[in-house]
């Protein structure tokens, strides 16, 4: 039973997790909205694992960026994991002799860490907290959540400048006649 619910128009995201935060909550908080869902375990009021039924960078597309893991080792684990469903991606990779343990985990960091700002720049959906849900996953953050939020807030802000840039070389080039 939800212990807090709530629709994400009234209540920003970072504003549930700064309320929870200050009340040292341990459990599940999901959010969703149209087909997208993220759970956002936290322990004590510090965010420890999430995941999502939306887009996300997955860890072994972050191994591959880094030129940690190449892309037919990858491909392998993929193909195993077809097999074998309930295994992460990362244990294989590590099985396999493709990764290291420390790799896989900062990758597996950086995937939490992104579906954690992209949560952020939510405006709509809803939102309950159930207390006392643990992940069961052995790869956990541990962030400062107003570091993740002031961080987070900042890459969209970035990411909004970007669009606002690309936007007005479109307007200027739309006048242009060849």
């Amino acid at each position: 039973m939800p212990a807090l619910h709530g629709d994400l128009a009234y209540f920003f995201p970072s504003e549930v997790l700064q309320l929870l935060q200050l009340s040292q909550s341990t459990g599940r908080l999901e959010l969703a909205r149209e087909s997208e869902r993220v759970d956002l375990f936290l322990d004590r009021g510090r965010p420890v694992f999430a995941r999502t039924t939306g887009l996300a960078v997955r860890a072994g597309e972050v191994l591959m960026h880094r030129g940690l893991v190449a892309a037919p080792a990858l491909a392998r684990a993929l193909e195993r994991q077809r097999v074998e469903p309930h295994r992460r991606i990362g244990h294989l990779l590590v099985e396999a002799g493709d990764a290291s343990a420390q790799h896989v985990r900062e990758a597996v960091h950086e995937v939490l860490r992104r579906i954690v700002y992209g949560l952020l720049l939510w405006r709509d959906g809803q939102f309950r907290f159930v207390p006392g849900e643990a992940p069961g996953e052995d790869i956990q953050i541990d962030l400062d959540l107003d570091r993740l939020i002031l961080e987070g807030l900042r890459v969209a802000d970035q990411e909004r400048a970007l669009r606002q840039q690309d936007g007005a070389r479109a307007d200027a080039g739309a006048g242009e006649t060849v």
